[in-house]
């Protein structure tokens, strides 16, 4: 990574200049002609140091010039005057809204219709495919279950738009993006498990499944005990072999259960209270299932990955005097980066300049350097801008709700609004199971009072501080699980 702090150059108001003595009114929200919203919102900018009104009431002008208020409006036309005052000269400007109820029945979201097929479809699997629940969807997409392999056979039994509806077992499905799927040949069938081996190969734990086709699987974590699950669909248990070849660094033992006619459950008992990732993938038509072993808990000892959000041709969010969120996460990314490799850490970066990688190669990027851990650092926008919304963390997994835990705790302590640990987030860095990883909303890109703390290089300073801080609280906190374990 580069040595150093990119330094943003926040251009506020790029209209106004520094020398100017006659102040300008530069309004970016609420000059609509007509309006449904009995209180109407504004947003202007102005001179850092001005004073500023609308409809004769006072505002707020925040050191990066922007202000705003509401004003109730009557209906019918209505009149707006906004004044700036700077050095004893004034400017005021005018404009009409008419506000006109809307009388529209709000209309529910059409659902994407399921066309049943009749002849099943037989689809495998390319890289970067991956299941989710249903076919329902946001700007996130739709819910997740998690990645799978390539070349793995599946039985297609609806079309739902862009989504094949997959039968996984007689009584189970999932849906899958047609871009992640190719027809074959092939056609899936009921099979027998074959011998599995479980062994130490250094700093994991290998399970190898002997298999004689590949099949569809998902996983997930359970707490207390910690417990890794792995579904097999289309499996049923002809193992008599499981065994285990030398000692364990992280794998208590590993079970079977046959929770369906044609789905085997792989139970996997962890030594310890936390997970450190696990990944699967087949090697030929063997099942492997890697489990990463506890690092040496101290920062000088970990590689962490530290993404960037946005970034290229994609500014995220943009505040309403024309800061880019790809440029404020950026800066506290590589504020973070540079405490961190003061205490011994090493820092992969998805991008350390202006560049858009995809979220499948960021998230390449962090399993070829084996990363530990990872966090995404992004800036959050909508609600009121007039409103501080707050800091909030997100996980998709249960066993990273204490890293983005510890986050939040200490994002707190900058005196934020708390905007909530959000859980089963969809957020595509947020699904990899080979390490444990965090997205983090800092604060409101479209927030004025938070606009005016993100322009500045002194609270971006003490964010990179507060996420180095959390970091070691995470650390401290499975120490003191090993302990008294």
């Amino acid at each position: 990574m580069k040595n150093f702090i990119i330094s943003l150059s926040f251009v506020v108001a790029s209209t106004i200049s520094v020398f100017a003595t006659t102040p300008t009114i530069d309004i970016i929200r609420g000059e609509q002609d007509t309006v449904t919203n009995a209180q109407h919102t504004i947003v202007a900018i102005t001179i850092p140091g001005a004073t500023t009104t609308i409809n004769n009431k006072p505002t707020h002008v925040y050191t990066t010039g922007a202000f705003g208020g509401t004003v109730n409006l009557n209906e019918g036309n209505n009149q707006i005057h906004i004044s700036a005052t700077y050095k004893g000269n004034t400017i005021t400007q005018t404009f009409n809204v008419v506000y006109k109820p809307s009388d529209d029945t709000i209309q529910a979201p059409q659902e994407t219709q399921a066309t049943l097929l009749q002849i099943p479809i037989y689809l495998t699997t390319l890289p970067g495919a991956y299941f989710q629940y249903g076919n329902g969807g946001d700007r996130l997409g739709g819910s997740k279950i998690g990645y799978i392999d390539s070349g793995i056979t599946l039985k297609a039994i609806e079309e739902c738009g862009e989504l094949y509806k997959i039968a996984l077992s007689q009584n189970r499905f999932a849906y899958i993006s047609k871009e992640y799927v190719k027809p074959t040949a092939s056609i899936s069938s009921i099979v027998n498990s074959g011998s599995i081996s479980i062994s130490n190969i250094g700093k994991q734990d290998l399970i190898s499944i002997s298999l004689p086709a590949r099949l569809p699987y998902r996983s997930w974590t359970q707490l207390d005990p910690t417990i890794i699950c792995v579904e097999l669909f289309g499996a049923t248990n002809n193992t008599n072999w499981l065994t285990q070849r030398g000692n364990l660094g992280m794998i208590e033992y590993v079970d079977l259960q046959q929770t369906d006619s044609d789905i085997l459950k792989i139970i996997i008992k962890l030594k310890q209270q936390y997970s450190w990732g696990y990944s699967i993938n087949y090697e030929g038509n063997n099942l492997r299932i890697a489990v990463k072993h506890t690092p040496n808990l101290a920062l000088a000892n970990l590689t962490i990955g530290l993404d960037a959000g946005h970034g290229g041709e994609h500014p995220g969010a943009i505040s309403a005097t024309g800061i880019n969120e790809k440029d404020v996460n950026l800066d506290i990314v590589l504020r973070i980066a540079r405490l961190l490799e003061a205490k011994g850490a090493k820092i992969v970066l998805s991008r350390n300049g202006d560049t858009g990688p995809t979220m499948a190669e960021r998230k390449q990027t962090f399993i070829d350097a084996n990363v530990d851990l990872m966090l995404s650092v992004h800036n959050n926008a909508g609600g009121s801008p007039l409103n501080e919304m707050g800091t909030s963390t997100y996980y998709k997994h249960i066993n990273n709700r204490a890293l983005a835990q510890c986050m939040l705790s200490r994002l707190l302590e900058l005196g934020l609004k708390n905007f909530g640990l959000t859980g089963n987030f969809n957020f595509s860095l947020n699904t990899p199971t080979e390490f444990p990883n965090t997205l983090l909303e800092v604060l409101f890109m479209s927030s004025l009072p938070e606009e005016e703390k993100l322009a500045n290089p002194d609270f971006r300073q003490a964010v990179a501080v507060k996420v180095v801080l959390a970091l070691e609280d995470y650390l401290d906190i499975v120490k003191n699980a090993l302990i008294n374990k």
